[in-house]
């Protein structure tokens, strides 16, 4: 049984790292999960990072080399976060940028490079000062995994100009990749930088229009209590007028003339209020029809419409002409079966007859002799 192309690249991993082993680095799998790797890089020298030893997690998808992994550091560093997924040019958070060309080894040499390289605000990493970034290179160096035990017994100690001579060997086998992928990490960050003030700026805009919405919202009460207050004042006067009128009647013609002339002269004034205001209504209500008219709904199609497709008229065609031809073999197979039971029954009686024939032979003999 032939393995899967995932088993098949990762058992190519492993002999290219156990046949071509560097002293800056070391991976391999765990022994009951060949997707999950534990991997120990050494902090490059002049770097904050110089003496460190720092070890994490690999986890390859399924779909490995198709689709990239996830990186997830376990040592403190001051440069990436522990225990959270980092982002970078060759993780699962940029899979458009994967090539299925890359592996482990490749992985682990970026890795390293990437280490004294700034945060930029991706996710997982951190911007520590030196300070504290080297006092965690001196701390890693007594750190152990739980699975692997003390980590810097996992690579060897460098050696002098042997381990800088393996150290040049590797980088220059892929520093053409490990600068493409910085290149694609800092164009990641500006277009994810990019977006971020895209983003800013559509909230200020829809800022902007909430609070032009809200003023619009806080001057409507107040125009609708004044307009309540003059209908007020209006019933008001109207009433008191209507009250003097009567009690001038009782008292005089002479005073109820008086009466009529002031309360003739106010009502023109409340009456061309009152048309006014029926105009302002009349004026809001034809607004509020506009407003609330409803989009035309479209009519589903009737049965009757249906009946007329021609889509599904051809179907129907196509339907009958399969059951004709369907019911014209199954014509043509039933008398070629009636005639083969015909020729088997001819057979049969040619037989009857050859035998019969035979026999009469034999007594023909027997009775000459």
């Amino acid at each position: 049984m032939s393995k899967s192309p995932s088993l098949r690249r990762i058992q190519a991993d492993i002999r290219e790292l156990s046949f071509d082993p560097s002293p800056s680095f070391h991976a391999a799998p765990l022994e009951n999960d060949m997707f999950e790797w534990h991997f120990t890089i050494r902090g490059a020298e002049g770097t904050d990072f110089e003496g460190g030893i720092y070890h994490g997690r690999i986890l390859l998808p399924p779909e490995y080399p198709f689709k990239p992994p996830h990186i997830i550091f376990l040592t403190p560093s001051g440069r990436f976060e522990i225990n959270t997924k980092v982002c970078l040019s060759f993780s699962a958070y940029h899979p458009e940028l994967w090539q299925p060309a890359w592996g482990i080894r490749l992985i682990l040499e970026a890795l390293i490079s990437f280490l004294p390289t700034p945060a930029d605000g991706a996710i997982g990493a951190l911007d520590w000062s030196s300070k504290e970034r080297k006092r965690l290179a001196k701390a890693s160096q007594s750190w152990k995994c739980p699975h692997c035990g003390p980590i810097c017994s996992l690579i060897p100690e460098l050696k002098g100009k042997d381990g800088d001579c393996n150290n040049k060997k590797a980088s220059s086998s892929y520093s053409k990749e490990i600068a493409e992928l910085h290149r694609l990490q800092q164009q990641a960050e500006a277009n994810r930088g990019g977006n971020k003030q895209q983003s800013s700026e559509e909230r200020d805009s829809g800022e902007n229009l909430s609070g032009g919405e809200d003023i619009l919202q806080m001057h409507t009460p107040e125009e609708e209590i004044v307009f309540e207050n003059d209908e007020d004042d209006i019933a008001g006067d109207t009433s008191e007028l209507l009250d003097g009128a009567s009690r001038d009647h009782k008292e005089g013609e002479a005073t109820l003339e008086g009466r009529d002339s002031s309360h003739t002269g106010t009502p023109d004034i409340s009456s061309h209020e009152v048309v006014s205001e029926s105009q302002q209504t009349g004026t809001n209500h034809d607004v509020a029809v506009g407003a609330s008219e409803e989009p035309v709904a479209i009519v589903p199609p009737t049965p009757l419409s249906r009946r007329y497709d021609p889509l599904l008229n051809i179907l129907i065609v196509l339907l009958v002409a399969i059951c004709y031809l369907l019911f014209q073999k199954w014509t043509e197979l039933s008398h070629e079966l009636q005639e083969l039971e015909a020729w088997e029954y001819t057979q049969q009686l040619e037989q009857q007859n050859q035998f019969g024939f035979n026999e009469v032979a034999k007594d023909n003999a027997v009775t000459e002799l």
